[in-house]
């Protein structure tokens, strides 16, 4: 989005934005309210010449009653020197020995490359590892400060569970469940903390396991299962409720929760063909900091 705006406007502060929010629903959209942003404050944002963090705006009902906070957080461009393919395999984790944030980018060619990214230097470099070759499968778990990943081993000539060694830089595998075999579709997601991984053991059933403690094979436990009555093409865990509810991403019904205890199965959305990501928190800035 372009626009030009006077600066004699941005001196004076009095050229402002306006946003509506609109609530998208299938009985017909809806209006949520307005929210008023100075252009200056994103001038100033954009140039530098305040120390960016996250910002907070009111929204408005027509009648100006309050209807909810908007939160804006800054955000930066960075060229890579690599050339990246179109489809890359991301993740971002925090590495404590450096106290430094890392960007990864997984590619498949002949060989395997990761490109990592370092928010505390800002550098780049990559790594090249021939011993591994990306799954099909886009999920990825950050767990005790690293990215794993599913991917294939070409010695093992099988699946394996791995994630990026950000102090030796190269590839290093986390023991499956004993469980596991080879062949067994299986994607990683993080839940109540733990590395989990779910499979499709047949007839649409869903089992999911956690690591309970991180690196040992033994602590691998099963969760629950997730019954073939949930009739979906696509179904992942996401994240449990506080009650121990599963939240679920589904591709034909958007969102749902499940219940292990009972197996009660609500429906909450109908995003047809939409992915659902959890999302935590952070006040960390891009600038370092809080």
């Amino acid at each position: 989005m372009r626009f030009e705006v006077e600066r004699s406007k941005l001196e004076r502060n009095s050229a402002v934005m306006v946003f509506q929010l609109r609530h998208s629903r299938t009985i017909g959209d809806k209006d949520t309210g307005s929210v008023y942003i100075p252009v200056k404050e994103l001038f100033d944002g954009a140039t530098g010449t305040k120390r960016s963090r996250p910002v907070a705006y009111l929204v408005s009902s027509k009648s100006g009653k309050p209807k909810g906070v908007v939160y804006l957080s800054s955000y930066k461009r960075i060229k890579c020197p690599y050339g990246l393919p179109y489809y890359a395999n991301s993740g971002v984790c925090y590495d404590s020995t450096a106290d430094d944030y890392r960007v990864l980018f997984v590619s498949q060619g002949n060989e395997t490359s990761v490109v990592t990214y370092s928010l505390r230097n800002n550098s780049w470099n990559m790594v090249i590892d021939s011993r591994y070759h990306l799954y099909v499968s886009e999920d990825q778990a950050v767990v005790n400060g690293a990215v794993h990943w599913v991917m294939c081993s070409r010695e093992l000539d099988s699946r394996v569970i791995v994630y990026f060694d950000l102090v030796e830089e190269k590839f290093k595998e986390v023991p499956p469940p004993s469980l596991w075999k080879k062949d067994d579709d299986m994607n990683l997601v993080v839940l109540g903390g733990f590395l989990s991984l779910y499979c499709d053991i047949g007839v649409k059933q869903i089992e999911v396991y956690a690591m309970k403690e991180y690196g040992k094979k033994e602590s691998w436990t099963r969760l629950f299962v997730i019954p073939c009555a949930i009739d979906d093409a696509y179904l992942k865990p996401l994240c449990l409720t506080n009650k121990g509810q599963v939240l679920l991403s589904l591709w034909k019904m958007g969102i749902g929760i499940y219940d292990p205890e009972d197996g009660a199965f609500l429906p909450c959305g109908s995003n047809h063909g939409l992915t659902a990501i959890p999302y935590v928190e952070s006040l960390v800035s891009l600038d370092g900091g809080l």
